[in-house]
């Protein structure tokens, strides 16, 4: 598994989730396929996590308040 790129001392109100053992591509629907495909893509970027604070300043950002 990739090594995470958050802060191990940042405390977070989201838990991290994982992938189960037995769930394979032969087992997953294609919804899940693709959130697989696209939490693999995340874990291996480069871009930082957003703590809450910036988590709300992206929604108002995105929603025109801001």
């Amino acid at each position: 598994m990739p090594e995470s790129n958050l802060d191990p001392q940042t405390n977070f109100k989201v838990r991290r989730t994982s992938i189960k053992t037995w769930l394979t591509p032969e087992t997953m629907s294609p919804l899940g396929k693709e959130l697989f495909e696209i939490a693999k893509d995340l874990e291996e970027s480069d871009e930082p996590a957003f703590d809450e604070h910036a988590i709300e300043q992206e929604l108002k950002r995105r929603r025109g308040f801001q």
